[in-house]
């Protein structure tokens, strides 16, 4: 009984140990596939310029304001492009350049309902916009809830179109 128990605990131990040596096996390189290198990296170049490019979902300033942070629509989406006039840009300590983005030109002061804030980054760069021309910053959607702003955000812009 003890030499039958000895003999399953080894065979027992050793099958992790077969299936450990067991490697994922080289598939064998056809002469096609050596014959035209240049297809190959055609093709493999496509698919990743496809995925590069990043699709924003267009949102006025009244529609990105109405959503709940709290709360994910299906009218959210994590890269917006949303239009509006500069109203005033400001270089913060960090290194960020403030752009505040409002419905309409004359607007003078942070106006949550009628106001986003936009942020270049000095990891991304981007030409600084003048004061009350329009503009439509494309970037990564954020509610900014710190004490003192509670305003939704475009940070990083990651384009920016005059």
């Amino acid at each position: 009984m003890r030499r039958s128990l000895a003999i399953l605990s080894v065979a027992l131990l050793a099958i992790p140990a077969a299936w450990a040596g067991q490697g994922v096996q080289p598939q064998p390189v056809s002469k096609k596939s050596l014959a035209s290198p240049t297809k190959s990296t055609n093709s493999a170049v496509k698919p990743v310029e496809l995925a590069s490019k990043s699709i924003y979902v267009e949102l006025t300033i009244g529609e990105l304001i109405s959503e709940d942070a709290d709360r994910w629509s299906d009218k959210m989406a994590a890269r917006a492009a949303v239009g509006g006039f500069v109203t005033q840009v400001t270089k913060a300590d960090d290194g960020d350049t403030d752009i505040r983005v409002c419905e309409n030109p004359k607007i003078m002061s942070m106006d949550r309902a009628r106001c986003i804030v936009a942020k270049c980054i000095p990891r991304l760069p981007c030409d600084i916009p003048q004061i009350g021309k329009p503009i439509t910053v494309k970037g990564i959607t954020r509610y900014d809830a710190k004490v003192g702003t509670h305003w939704w955000e475009i940070d990083p812009i990651e384009q920016i179109e005059k």
